[in-house]
């Protein structure tokens, strides 16, 4: 397995029923902040990390307005290749990435979600990146919140957690640690931290297989059957090595009318200083 990544998957088939009336007509990840569709966003992340290919996971229905942004936009990014493929049914993010295998082979890529505009001093998908090549296993964006608020994360489990210490400081900045167990929307007295899994990750080809493994025998997928935490716990169940890096920036969540309307006014204000 290769330590370069250069693949990078984008599950964009949400039908963004939060941000309705919005997304009635435009795709959720196409609705404008700033000026700027939040796919965007992540495009010039991907850019400035390295990324070469970026497969768009697309739900059937939006695939159309999708490949017509990229017809528009494609000259905009002439160091990007990017490839379309299909979630037909909303069986969750993990099942989602399965649907890019055919392009990921046997190679290490990266994986981000669009609702989240994140601001670091780099960029974060480049961050997760190099601590791939130091730790040649999979990386998972963190960050810390309320312990209240831990019901509406995937949570993770760290080593060191009692003294609240990084197994490792990141020369990037923030603090890399070594996962012992992720759990999906614990209630907050059942929490092993407040560590919470947000929307970026660097994975091996090993997930993709148990992605696949698990995707092929569920001939129906129900919504959010196959989330990614699944392959997640399958890795460590096998092999015990997954890491998180808990970034020192700014995460600005778009999935709701209201924190889109707060990520623009703050965009909108750190642009015009």
């Amino acid at each position: 397995m290769t330590r370069n990544v250069t693949k990078l998957v984008l599950p964009v088939a949400g039908l963004g029923k939060r941000l309705l009336p919005l997304t009635k007509h435009v795709p959720k990840n196409l609705i404008p902040v700033c000026g700027r569709p939040l796919l965007e966003y992540v495009l010039h992340e991907a850019v400035q990390s390295g990324i070469r290919d970026v497969i768009l996971i697309v739900n059937p229905a939006h695939r159309k307005k999708f490949e017509e942004y990229l017809r528009l936009n494609r000259k905009r990014f002439p160091s990007l290749r990017f490839h379309v493929r299909e979630q037909a049914t909303p069986g969750g993010n993990g099942h989602a990435i399965a649907q890019a295998h055919d392009l990921l082979g046997n190679d290490p890529f990266a994986v981000r979600f669009c609702d989240d505009v994140i601001i670091d001093k780099r960029p974060v998908l480049g961050s997760l990146i190099e601590i791939f090549k130091a730790k040649r296993a999979p990386v998972l964006l963190l960050e810390r919140v309320p312990k209240k608020l831990v019901s509406r994360f995937g949570v993770v489990g760290i080593t060191g957690v009692k003294g609240k210490r990084p197994l490792v400081k990141s020369a990037i900045g923030g603090r890399v640690y070594q996962i012992t167990k992720i759990v999906e929307k614990p209630p907050a007295k059942d929490a092993p931290s407040n560590l919470t899994i947000v929307g970026g990750y660097v994975l091996t080809p090993a997930i993709l297989r148990n992605l696949k493994r698990v995707a092929d025998t569920l001939p129906l997928i129900a919504d959010d059957a196959l989330p990614l935490a699944v392959a997640l716990q399958i890795e460590l169940i096998l092999r015990g090595r997954v890491f998180g890096w808990e970034f020192t920036g700014m995460r600005l969540d778009c999935g709701t009318l209201e924190k889109l309307k707060k990520a623009e006014a703050y965009l909108g204000k750190s642009h015009t200083k």
